[in-house]
C-alpha cells in the first residue's frame, strides 16, 4: 500500500514539474544568464531546457529563436546572426579538451578554443551538432541530425553524415531578403 501511494505521489509531482514548473525554472536560469551575454539583440526567444556555459562569450543578433534543450558551450566564442532559427536538441561546442597532452590521458585540463560563427537567416534543424571553429554562412540550412565538422557556404543546404550538400538556395532571392533583413521571427515575433 505504501509503495502504491509513493508511486502515485511521484507521478503527481512529476506531472506538476514537467507541466508547470520546468518551463518557469528553465526560463529563470536563461533569463538570468542573459545579463552576462557578450551581446543580445532584440526579439530573442529561448525555448525551455537549454544549457549555456560561458555566456560572456555568446553574441546573439536580433530576431533569433533557440529551441528546447539546446546546449551552447561558448568557451571559445559563439556568434549567432540576425534572423537565425535553431531547432531543439542542438549542440554548439566552441572548445574541446586538449588530447595532445604530454602528461594526462585521455586529455588534460586545457581547452582548445575555436569560435563558432553562424550567419544571418540560418536554419539549423533538430539534433544538429556544430563543432569548434565552424563558420556557417548566411542563409544556410543544416538538416536535422547533421554533425557540422567543416564550414558551410552561404545558402548551402547540408544534411546527414559527411555534410552532404543537398542543394543551394537561390542566391539572388536570398541576398535580396538578407539585405532587407526580412526574417521569419521579425514578422511573427510571438512564434
Amino acid at each position: 500500500m505504501k509503495r502504491k501511494i509513493l508511486k502515485l505521489a511521484s507521478k503527481v509531482i512529476a506531472k506538476f514539474y514537467w507541466g508547470y514548473l520546468k518551463e518557469d525554472i528553465d526560463n529563470f536560469v536563461i533569463n538570468n544568464q542573459k545579463k552576462q551575454f557578450k551581446s543580445l539583440g532584440k526579439n530573442v526567444i529561448f525555448k525551455s531546457g537549454g544549457t549555456i556555459y560561458h555566456p560572456e562569450n555568446l553574441s546573439i543578433g536580433n530576431h533569433v529563436r533557440i529551441g528546447d534543450n539546446c546546449f551552447i558551450m561558448a568557451i571559445g566564442g559563439v556568434d549567432i546572426g540576425n534572423g537565425t532559427i535553431i531547432s531543439r536538441n542542438v549542440c554548439l561546442h566552441s572548445g574541446n579538451h586538449n588530447y595532445n597532452s604530454d602528461s594526462l590521458l585521455p586529455y588534460d585540463q586545457e581547452y582548445i578554443k575555436r569560435k563558432i560563427v553562424i550567419g544571418k537567416g540560418v536554419w539549423i534543424g533538430q539534433n544538429v551538432n556544430v563543432l569548434p571553429g565552424i563558420l556557417i554562412g548566411d542563409g544556410a540550412i543544416i538538416g536535422m541530425g547533421t554533425t557540422v565538422s567543416k564550414n558551410v557556404n552561404p545558402g548551402e543546404i547540408v544534411v546527414g553524415k559527411g555534410q552532404r550538400v543537398l542543394g543551394m538556395r537561390d542566391s539572388n532571392t536570398s541576398n535580396k531578403i538578407l539585405s532587407n533583413e526580412a526574417f521569419f521571427a521579425e514578422k511573427y515575433p510571438n512564434l
